[in-house]
């Protein structure tokens, strides 16, 4: 593999917007100091309109700057994590960042104390306008308010407290040991976390299910440390949300997004009614692969396409299959592709996978790692998303609003994947739509139900400690695989040991999650859906993208058309789901 220095300049990101020069890396430490000194001197004084108003505008330009140094120490580390001087800078600017925090942790305990009229007539006062979100927050979770003193210590006890996922992922790297994984020939393949995921893509089935059994009996072997683990973490969000005044941490959460529990109920409401349709899926694509004895682990067979996709090609591509969002979504895009705005090609020490990075006041970036196939035209497709999204709403919103909401988060990026997904199938064979059919079906199942039924195990384990049950291992064992069993029975085989696959994910660390991956791809099919076939949605769809967090999604989504408490947008996704399953078994016949 290339080194960083072997790059061609003209895949490389520009990251000047962020920082310019060392010097200014400098003066930007100077602000945290400066800032770490000053900012406590407000403290007592924010019942004073005046003093108040100085706090939130005065210093804006410095946070500002001191955000766009944490994201470009980020990028930079990012592509190359042999720099030493870079992890140097970043441990300096994390030490930094907590202290300011520290300086600083009077702020909202202090907001909290302030009477309901005085925020309203905040509210009122047109020099407030832009910390109108920030002023409704504060009034929402007034009745969660932690007193100074306790958020002065939480502050420090995070330290210490809530490492659980970090110490999971020191498990799963480098401390767990995998039985080497067998093809059909007798060979030998050894399994680490590295390439795990390629041997579960693996053509020949015996090595994919000997990687699968590998990997999964290999975290059963460590079964009860990791109950251990998850259940303190759960003992621990339970501790936060009753000491907030939570009735526990689902409505924490749920709060936190502005989301009505309504929502999370209705996707797994709507996901349950069409677990029928997900398994006719399984079976169907199961008879056309004609793998016998069809397991669980046969549904991440390699999918991706063979030919070769050039950058130059992917660019052309994407840009035609977004065109039905407007010309000048298109046009942005086109920008995008093209200015330096994108870190494209893999090299030494730089991080795997893909990320969008947006940052107030600099220039919206995207690092990947571009390898000439259909799934990185589809990573281009999505972080683009995220990008556009951020380009809209940074240009409309002030750096207060200008920012996505973890519950809306990924419905651009999917709208984009959903649209380049169904160009592809109306621009080839009769082979490539089938293929494009079968990956479209596959993120269903992967993001729709998959993470449902992830959600549905963690509202279980949770509801477990918020009652003071007993639970032990063998009890997330048993409910994970019969919800397994419930998902995917008598569609595919499912091995016992797919009893230990919830100790694997990362997720389940932070509570509460992955219903968002359900519920933003439920949207977003509804949304590419409507962008295809009603005319003069797309424009209603671009004001959606510019709305930050001016008001919460679920009000702009119901503004333009698509509310989540009905049933509506969820019979129109599986709807959708269904016509795309019923083609798929038409074209295979």
């Amino acid at each position: 593999m290339k080194k960083r220095e072997q790059i061609n300049e003209e895949y490389k990101w520009d990251l000047s917007s962020y920082i310019a020069n060392d010097e200014e890396i400098e003066e930007i430490f100077k602000i945290i100091d400066k800032l770490i000194k000053v900012l406590p001197t407000y403290k007592g004084k924010l019942a004073d309109k005046e003093m108040l108003h100085e706090k939130l505008t005065k210093y804006r330009q410095d946070f500002i700057k001191i955000t766009k140094l944490g994201a470009y120490l980020d990028n930079m580390y990012n592509v190359d994590n042999s720099n030493t001087k870079i992890l140097s800078l970043y441990q300096r600017y994390e030490t930094a960042i907590t202290k300011l925090n520290q300086a600083d942790s009077y702020f909202s305990p202090q907001l909290y104390e302030l009477s309901d009229e005085y925020l309203n007539s905040l509210l009122e006062d047109k020099r407030f306008k832009n910390f109108d979100g920030i002023i409704k927050e504060i009034i929402k979770l007034k009745p969660h308010k932690i007193n100074e003193q306790t958020n002065e210590l939480l502050a420090k006890m995070n330290k210490f407290l809530g490492n659980n996922a970090n110490i999971h992922g020191i498990i799963s790297d480098s401390e767990i040991e995998y039985k080497d994984a067998t093809d059909s020939k007798g060979k030998k393949h050894k399994v680490d976390n590295a390439n795990y995921h390629n041997l579960l893509r693996n053509k020949d089935d015996k090595l994919r299910r000997s990687a699968f059994e590998s990997c999964l009996t290999a975290y059963g072997k460590l079964n009860k440390t990791f109950t251990e683990l998850y259940l303190k973490d759960i003992e621990l969000d339970d501790f936060y949300s009753k000491l907030q005044n939570y009735n526990n941490m689902l409505e924490k959460e749920l709060l936190g997004e502005d989301v009505p529990k309504i929502v999370f109920d209705k996707v797994i409401e709507h996901v349950n009614k069409s677990i029928p349709l997900i398994k006719d899926y399984i079976k169907t694509f199961a008879k056309h692969s004609k793998i016998k004895d069809f397991t669980y682990c046969d549904l991440f067979l390699d999918n991706k396409k063979s030919n070769k996709v050039s950058l130059d090609k992917a660019k052309e591509i994407l840009l035609d299959s977004l065109a039905p969002l407007g010309e000048e979504y298109v046009s942005l895009v086109n920008k995008k592709l093209n200015d330096k705005s994108i870190d494209y090609m893999p090299n030494k020490n730089k991080r795997s996978g893909a990320y969008c990075m947006n940052c107030y006041d600099a220039n919206t970036v995207i690092l990947m790692n571009y390898e000439n196939n259909f799934n990185s035209v589809s990573t281009i497709a999505h972080e683009m998303g995220h990008c556009i999204n951020a380009e809209y709403f940074n240009a409309a919103q002030p750096y207060e609003k200008a920012q996505i909401s973890i519950f809306a988060a990924e419905m651009a990026s999917t709208v984009n994947e959903i649209l380049l997904n169904i160009y592809m199938q109306n621009n080839g064979s009769k082979a490539d739509k089938i293929y494009y059919i079968r990956n479209l079906l596959d993120e269903v199942r992967s993001t729709i139900y998959r993470q449902t039924l992830f959600s549905e195990f963690e509202l279980f384990a949770h509801e477990k400690i918020e009652k003071e049950e007993p639970i032990t291992y063998k009890d997330l064992n048993e409910y994970y695989y019969n919800l397994n069993k419930k998902y995917y029975g008598g569609a595919c085989k499912l091995p016992k040991f797919m009893q230990y696959e919830w100790s694997i994910i990362p997720h389940f660390y932070n509570a509460y999650y992955v219903y968002c991956y359900s519920s933003g791809m439920i949207t977003a099919i509804t949304l590419a859906s409507r962008i295809l076939n009603e005319k003069g949605f797309n424009e209603k769809y671009i004001e959606f993208l510019k709305n930050g967090i001016n008001k919460p999604a679920i009000e702009i989504l119901k503004e333009i058309g698509i509310d989540l408490t009905t049933d509506e947008p969820y019979e129109t996704a599986f709807k959708f789901i269904s016509d795309m399953l019923k083609e798929y078994k038409k074209l295979i016949k």
